[in-house]
């Protein structure tokens, strides 16, 4: 058997352990409860020159900076498409601060959830990537901005710029027009970096160039079979993402909520806690409980 034939072999016989697997792990997930967040939601208190960050769980956060509740790809939504919650929102839907800005990184299901912005307070500013605007602005918010990457909006005292991306934006079949990007939002009290959902690229030092973010928000999670490594980054990928951004702290999002891909949901925090305790990290990458919140002194 030469080597191309094996190879083809074997990676359609990982192909199919890979779809055993998913298929397994969704079973399980439809027939277990969803479970409660695992930390109490706690209100933080955050000076002006401070960021708080608090996990509600995928890729949605409460950033709290320059007097500003900003709510990161909103999704309260029981499920996505077929995949069932496995944890509840971090935070109740009626606990949540007044928002100001919802900043959108693609229109993917699982990051922009209709249903979800139809329950925001109309007053928030929705900013998104171009191309994706039709989706939320007949929802009737006081003002949507679309963006293209280098492009910046100012809300009070906060500059949300799209930044690149590896991933992208077709929410159903035949829409490639619509956009996808990062963000980093400058604050008075230091830079966030919100990847939304990304693979790994070189455009992360040419941020960490420019920007220097005080808390980099990094996806960890989707990254299995190994071909969804183009668009995702595993717990590796995003320590090295954060380190080329020069971010002082790494919160990582977008693990443990839905199952979207074949690994199991508890593997990609075990994979990256147990890298933090081999390279002595623990003081800068901070692994928050659905929940749970932390102040961050910029």
């Amino acid at each position: 058997m030469n080597f191309q034939v094996f190879s083809a072999i074997s990676t359609a016989w990982r192909g199919i352990i890979g779809r055993r697997r998913f298929l397994r792990l969704t079973l399980e997930a439809e027939l277990r409860p969803t479970r409660r967040a695992p930390v109490r939601y706690r209100p933080l208190a955050v000076e002006a020159d401070d960021i708080g960050i608090t996990h509600v769980g995928h890729a949605t956060v409460l950033i709290q900076a320059g007097g500003l509740n900003i709510l990161t790809d909103p999704n309260y939504a029981r499920r996505v498409i077929l995949a069932k919650r496995q944890v509840r929102p971090g935070i109740p839907f009626e606990e949540l601060p007044p928002i100001d800005v919802v900043p959108i990184s693609h229109a993917h299901f699982d990051h922009l959830d209709r249903a979800t912005l139809k329950r925001l307070p109309r007053s928030a500013h929705v900013i998104l990537p171009r191309g994706t605007e039709d989706l939320a602005a007949p929802l009737g918010f006081s003002r949507v901005t679309a963006l293209d990457w280098g492009e910046s909006a100012r809300v009070k005292g906060a500059v949300f710029t799209a930044r690149p991306a590896r991933h992208w934006g077709t929410r159903l079949f035949d829409d490639d027009h619509r956009g996808y990007c990062s963000y980093t939002i400058a604050t008075p009290g230091g830079t966030v970096y919100f990847a939304g959902d990304t693979g790994y690229f070189e455009g992360f030092a040419e941020i960490g160039r420019t920007e220097r973010p005080t808390v980099a928000l990094l996806p960890i999670a989707a990254y299995h079979p190994p071909s969804y490594r183009r668009m995702h980054l595993n717990p590796e990928d995003a320590l090295k993402a954060w380190r080329e951004l020069g971010a002082r702290y790494l919160v990582p999002i977008h693990w443990g909520t839905f199952i979207l891909s074949y690994e199991p949901p508890d593997e990609p925090r075990a994979w990256l806690d147990r890298l933090v305790r081999e390279q002595g990290l623990e003081e800068r990458v901070v692994i928050l409980e659905h929940g749970q919140g932390r102040v961050f002194s910029g």
